[in-house]
């Protein structure tokens, strides 16, 4: 189980290494880590960007990251399927063209997060 309170910097560096300076930085004081801050920041606009490219689904990174929300909404506890459904997948919402590569990206548990986003907000 992943839980809420175990999210951290490290976290997010072991599974990224390569963004290691961006969630160190996302950190507002020494020990505070706020999940849905630094998450968002760490992860939205690059998986948006990511999303954009022609070739979008034989990206490598792109695979890591929506492997990584579905690690996050399979494992997690009740905060942690908040996090990735609220933050990290809402904003794929935006536009149509987000929203149709990333729904042939994410897994099966994810699904279940981006149907409950079906409920709120009206698919572009």
């Amino acid at each position: 189980m992943i839980a809420y309170s175990d999210l951290n910097a490290d976290f997010i560096i072991r599974r990224f290494p390569e963004y290691r300076e961006q969630a160190e930085a996302e950190m507002r004081a020494p020990g505070e880590f706020l999940p849905h801050v630094i998450f968002g920041n760490v992860f939205h606009q690059r998986t948006v960007a990511l999303l954009r490219q022609d070739g979008f689904a034989e990206n490598e990174m792109l695979r890591r990251i929506f492997d990584f929300y579905e690690e996050l909404s399979s494992e997690g506890d009740d905060e942690t399927r908040n996090l990735v459904q609220v933050t990290l997948l809402e904003c794929l919402w935006d536009e149509k063209t987000t929203y149709q590569r990333a729904s042939e990206l994410i897994g099966e548990h994810t699904k279940e997060l981006w149907s409950d986003i079906g409920s709120y907000l009206r698919t572009p």
